[in-house]
């Protein structure tokens, strides 16, 4: 079957996507801060990157990207030693945005791509149901000419 170039459309809310990922941020943010004097700097990116995960699943990747772009300074303020300040980034705490950062828009763009072949997927069924219920119709009109031809008019018998 052709690409459905509509695609894209698989999110019907994209709107509400957005105000999601600042809730689902405000929300992995509250979980952390609450977890924060048992697990210290030990996870810092967990809570963070299953919110994200879920709002590309349930949204799209622009809505993920907002969570990414909005988590990255929240984890390294709060969750990266030395906590509450922004001090000289160096290698380790480098890897572990860099890590998250990639493995987050990784899964982003691999949840968008399966979202838009569910839609694909979808968007084929119906047409093919469509289809079958036109052919069944039409097969039906077909048979019942079959059984019951038009009878000529009066008129045209004389001719």
């Amino acid at each position: 079957m052709k690409h459905n170039l509509n695609a894209f459309r698989w999110c019907p809310n994209k709107a509400a996507g957005y105000l999601n990922a600042v809730i689902g941020v405000f929300f992995a943010f509250c979980v952390r801060m609450a977890l924060q004097p048992q697990i210290e700097d030990a996870l810092p990116l967990f809570f963070f990157q299953i919110n994200t995960i879920l709002i590309a699943f349930l949204f799209g990747t622009g809505p993920a990207l907002l969570t990414v772009s909005l988590s990255v300074p929240l984890i390294s303020y709060f969750f990266m030693a030395p906590f509450g300040e922004f001090t000289v980034i160096d290698s380790r705490d480098l890897r572990v945005l860099f890590v998250y950062a990639t493995y987050t828009l990784l899964v982003c763009f691999l949840v968008e791509w399966l979202r838009r072949e569910q839609y694909n997927s979808k968007m084929a069924m119906l047409v093919s149901e469509s289809r079958f219920k036109l052919l069944v119709e039409g097969d039906n009109k077909i048979r019942e000419l079959l059984k019951n031809p038009p009878h000529k008019p009066k008129e045209l018998d004389s001719i």
